[in-house]
């Protein structure tokens, strides 16, 4: 186990804590005066985590960044627990304006305010199964897992009084993320989450099924400290701009529709090989040879990503058969992403540098399902999972022992203890495993 322990040192070299100290503002003045907003958010995919690219995204920080920007200031961001952390730290001095998906109610507008409302949630019941659920009272058929000390449990406390029957099981230190990963997992198990996370993570979990809604609505707000008026002026007055609004609709269709994408179906899979794969297993062939890897592996991969599909794009903005980032593209010198050949050409030389950056420490059989992760999920977050399967007394050099510690990086009990903090670690484990199946198929028929 030693050298697993060098090798945790060797990874977190440079890890600091995520909360770090920050002079504290006093408000518009503060702000004017050092050209710099500070914005407390959250790490979650929904609000400001780190991409694949290693480059930070969310709904909140590109807002929120498009905010500096258009006023001239420099922005920067502080990355909190939760929600109440958020808010507390507002309190504290610690930041100017709250960035984290955060619900506007009459309780928290005591002690905060609020911006305009810029997105309308409901919360829903979350199943693998279509459970017929017509109205509340149904709830009680059901077993429900939820995130303690959170709305959701609000929620559910407040039907308990009309329906004795309502029972839950509430989880300590575990995100509405990682519960739904865990109803994707279960056929008996249901959640509670807001109707746009739902649609985010079903994204990569398309089997999740929203059986009830609840009539609210929740309103989403930025938040502020309760004597910062000025701040508020200027938020109010920023997202009145039609910019701003049509910028808000864009970032609502990047982060949140949910595209309808086949599930896991080995029929139409079979179907497709006949159908489509034949007017591009010449390009497949010549990519593959080029960066010594068999062809199937790449059309495997090509298929996963887009179904074979060379005009396929995502709502985040990659693109073609093998669906490259901008910035992936760029590197790989691929000037039309959509063009077939450019595409696979591109995800082919893409993969093999990949494999060729796994740590000579990996089992040789072993590193083109890491570098696949690292496909899905990005380098940095495959080098967070391999540190923490240490810490887990996992071994790091093979896949089948990295791949059940991937999905807690989306746990804040462990990704916060991390150099690039929040991932949707399941994601790469389902995306690695569906390309072992087509792979598998692909080499028996041909």
């Amino acid at each position: 186990m030693t050298k697993y322990l060098i090798l945790l040192t060797i990874l977190l070299l440079g890890c600091s804590e995520e909360a770090k100290k920050v002079e504290t503002p006093s408000g518009w003045k503060d702000i004017v005066s050092k050209k710099e907003i500070t914005f407390l958010t959250m790490n979650s995919s929904s609000s400001y985590f780190q991409g694949k690219d290693g480059e930070y995204e969310g709904f909140e920080y590109e807002l929120a960044k498009q905010f500096a920007q258009d006023h001239n200031f420099k922005a920067k961001f502080v990355t909190m627990d939760d929600v109440d952390s958020v808010l507390k730290g507002l309190e504290m001095g610690l930041g100017h304006i709250g960035v984290a998906g955060i619900t506007n109610t009459e309780q928290r507008r005591k002690k905060h305010l609020f911006g305009p409302s810029y997105f309308s949630v409901y919360q829903t019941v979350v199943c693998k199964r279509n459970h017929k659920v017509k109205k509340s009272k149904d709830l009680s058929k059901l077993n429900l897992i939820v995130s303690a000390k959170t709305s959701y449990e609000e929620t559910l406390n407040f039907l308990k009084k009309r329906d004795k029957k309502l029972k839950w099981s509430s989880i300590e230190y575990r995100n509405s993320e990682s519960l739904l990963q865990e109803v994707w997992k279960s056929k008996n198990l249901c959640t509670l989450s807001d109707s746009h996370l739902v649609d985010l993570h079903r994204r990569y979990l398309p089997e999740l099924k929203k059986v009830f809604q609840f009539q609210s609505k929740n309103y989403l707000s930025w938040a502020m400290n309760i004597q910062d008026k000025n701040t508020k002026k200027m938020v109010r007055k920023w997202f009145a701009k039609k910019d701003t609004q049509e910028l808000i609709e864009e970032l609502k269709r990047k982060y949140f529709d949910f595209i309808e994408f086949d599930p896991y179906n080995l029929k139409v899979f079979n179907k497709r090989i006949k159908t489509r794969l034949p007017k591009y297993k010449h390009l497949f062939q010549e990519a593959a040879k080029k960066v010594d890897l068999p062809w199937e592996l790449i059309a495997a991969v090509g298929y996963q990503e887009s179904f074979w599909n060379p005009r396929a794009k995502s709502p985040t903005g990659v693109r073609g058969i093998m669906m490259l980032t901008r910035r992936t593209a760029k590197e790989l010198g691929v000037k039309n992403r959509i063009d077939p050949k450019q595409s696979i050409d591109g995800g082919a030389r893409y993969l093999k540098k990949l494999i060729k950056r796994m740590p000579e420490y990996m089992h040789e059989n072993d590193r083109i399902w890491f570098a696949l992760a690292a496909y899905n999920v990005g380098y940095y977050h495959l080098r967070d999972a391999l540190a923490l399967s240490v810490w887990r007394n996992k071994d790091p050099t093979r896949w089948h022992s990295v791949e059940t510690v991937l999905p807690l990086l989306s746990e804040k009990k462990w990704y916060r203890r991390l150099m690039y903090g929040h991932a949707r670690g399941l994601e790469p484990v389902i995306y690695v495993n569906r390309i072992k199946d087509f792979y598998d198929i692909l080499k028996k028929k041909n």
